[in-house]
């Protein structure tokens, strides 16, 4: 088990030596052993191992060559907030027997030593590894033509040899190759031999591991270049765009850059300029690019509305939950061979199945069609909409009675005079109210929020409140439906639905949107409702014995639609003092446009309408002449609000 040593990690060796010797006493049956000479010998073999390779991985190990739990390393760095096991502890049954001889001591510091040259020759090469760059330096080759000595040392070295970056630093040329053991231990074993033709002096070569190198150019000419290698790169008849080995394109080799998209600003850049430049792009190949992450890149893809495919292929994805970004995209192709977590998965079966929780609706995964999933048959279609229906009766004789009864009383609803109601309710009626309106803003009336008794049981709590706001018997009923506001109900769009209709009861569901009067704002003007009512036979007609009024801001389609037939709209949003005409009443958009445009130049509702039927209701050409005429003080004071 390994164990990654902070960087602020100071290990003090004489707090250790005191540690260990304090904790040796506490170990059954240690008192006496004399730990003393092995103690301190092997503490200094470890202290100062640790002390080299602060920043590297140190496992313990035993006299066995068995790896010592991390807990350990967490002893030996005094951390407060880790368990304290103590190395003495830990190496008990492993180190110790009764007495440790001379001989015993020479074995074991002998066996700890080998462990911990190997140790840190495997920790030096994971890091090598990790890096993936190494930076060669031929010594004293300056003085020949930088190309002409790599021409030579790849005719020494092989093909396989691909450089980056070539240059003279001091009297030494320089260049850099991606990590791969067998060309650097070739180039290792050409130090000290390797000559240029003509010449006798022989040169060292020295291989050191380095960070992915950098561009001296511009940032924007690096976009260009960049530009030009992705244009490069795509097959616009099969809409696929081929970035394996990105940074090994010969685009960026002429020009000394080294781009590679393991760096997450490069890669980002990348998506960036495919969303702008080919968003119909299908395919995507990022394969042998050493990408760990794919965060904001897979965020920026999504635009990107027709990519499918997708090959991740040798890459350095640790688990697939590095693949969770991706998962909002509808990927139907992927390729994930080659990647730290695919060694994992030995089953098949498990491999699909934990890739197919984060894109269920895969197709092909690794070039292999995908066994359908087992599960419920699921219609597709299943969670689309169903269509709108406009109303919806149990049967006929109910829809003749619910019309008629709903056209008596809104004639008399929407009339100034709303006594006559008291006949359509019982007289133990059952009424309540409840609003979802807002207390500020354009859209709001505060005078509703008074006159409505609201019976939101999200908002009255208590049980007192919620008895008190439930209205019964017919006086009560009649003096709430009196102290609502006047208002006009779009008739053309109720949409009324009778699921029960008996001998002994009707059920009743109304929705619809009416206006209200003398409101200024224009915003306000419209609310849509929700009424359900239980109408009764009484007589020889129906009454209301149960009602429930619910009262909400429309929505856009419901300020479309409405008082599309009829002209109270116009009447109650656009007051006009002239006589009434037979000019075409505007359609509700318009309406929207004629309220807004009035209350951002403060010109009454009439002349906005004007102005903009002028523009053909072109809402920024009518604001630009509205402007010019303005400045030019070539509109009277009649035309503003006051």
């Amino acid at each position: 088990m390994e164990f990654p040593m902070e960087p602020d990690v100071k290990l003090d060796a004489t707090s250790y030596e005191s540690n260990c010797i304090a904790e040796s006493s506490a170990v059954n049956g240690l008192d006496d052993v004399p730990i003393n000479q092995w103690q301190c010998e092997v503490g200094k073999m470890l202290r100062n191992h640790f002390a080299l390779r602060l920043n590297g991985t140190c496992p313990l190990v035993g006299d066995d060559g068995s790896v010592f739990d991390t807990a350990v390393v967490t002893a030996l760095n005094n951390k407060p907030d880790k368990p304290k096991i103590s190395y003495m502890q830990l190496c008990k049954d492993r180190l110790m027997s009764k007495t440790i001889g001379p001989t015993k001591l020479a074995q074991l510091k002998c066996t700890i030593s080998e462990k911990l040259k190997k140790l840190s020759h495997n920790t030096s090469a994971a890091s090598n590894t990790a890096t993936g760059w190494r930076k060669v330096t031929i010594h004293n080759a300056a003085e020949h033509e930088p190309a002409s000595v790599m021409e030579e040392v790849k005719s020494l070295v092989g093909a396989k040899l691909i450089y980056h970056k070539l240059a003279t630093e001091a009297n030494h040329v320089t260049f850099h190759l991606e990590d791969d053991e067998s060309v650097c231990k070739s180039l290792r074993d050409l130090s000290k031999r390797f000559s240029m033709p003509g010449s006798n002096t022989r040169h060292t070569i020295t291989v050191d591991t380095t960070t992915s190198p950098g561009s001296a150019l511009p940032p924007e000419d690096v976009d260009e270049i960049v530009k030009r290698v992705l244009a490069s790169r795509y097959n616009p008849d099969l809409k696929k765009l081929d970035l394996s080995k990105f940074h090994s394109d010969q685009g960026f080799r002429s020009y000394n850059v080294v781009f590679v998209l393991c760096h997450a600003s490069n890669l980002d850049t990348v998506a960036n300029m495919i969303v702008k430049n080919i968003p119909e792009v299908e395919e995507i190949d990022l394969s042998n690019n050493k990408i760990m992450k794919l965060d904001t890149t897979a965020r920026i893809l999504r635009g990107c509305r027709n990519l499918h495919k997708l090959n991740l292929n040798n890459n350095r994805f640790y688990s697939l939950s590095d693949l969770r970004a991706l998962r909002r995209h509808p990927y139907t192709d992927l390729y994930l061979e080659n990647n730290k977590f695919s060694r994992r998965y030995k089953n098949a079966d498990v491999y699909i199945s934990e890739v197919r929780t984060y894109f269920p609706k895969l197709l092909v995964l690794d070039g292999k069609e995908l066994p359908k999933p087992i599960g419920f048959e699921v219609d597709e279609n299943d969670d689309v909409v169903p269509p709108f229906r406009p109303s919806f009766f149990c049967n006929d004789q109910a829809k003749q009675i619910v019309v008629m009864f709903l056209k008596q009383y809104y004639e008399v609803f929407d009339s100034k005079d709303r006594s006559p109601l008291a006949a359509a309710y019982c007289e133990d009626a059952i009424f309540s109210m409840t609003t979802l309106l807002p207390d500020s803003g354009p859209r709001a009336v505060p005078i509703d929020s008074k006159n409505i008794p609201n019976r939101n049981l999200r908002i009255r709590t208590r049980p007192d409140e919620q008895l008190e706001l439930l209205l019964i018997g017919r006086s009560a009923v009649m003096k709430q439906i009196n102290n609502l506001p006047p208002c006009t109900h779009d008739l053309h769009n109720f949409v009324v639905d009778v699921s029960i209709a008996t001998a002994r009861l009707i059920k009743v569901v109304l929705h619809g949107v009416y206006c209200r009067h003398n409101i200024r704002s224009k915003w306000a003007n419209i609310r849509s409702f929700q009424r359900t009512l239980i109408i009764v036979p009484v007589g020889g007609g129906y009454c209301i014995a149960n009602e429930q009024i619910y009262l909400c801001l429309p929505t856009y389609n419901q300020l479309q639609k409405s008082f599309k037939f009829e002209s109270q709209l116009t009447a109650a949003a656009v007051p006009s003092s002239g006589p009434s005409t037979a000019e075409p009443i505007p359609q509700p958009s318009q309406l929207l446009m004629i309220e807004g445009f009035a209350e951002q130049s403060h010109m009454k509702p009439e002349y906005a309408k004007l102005c903009l039927e002028q523009n053909e209701w072109d809402f920024a050409k009518s604001a630009a002449l509205f402007m010019k005429l303005k400045e030019e003080g070539k509109i009277p004071d009649n035309y503003y609000n006051h």
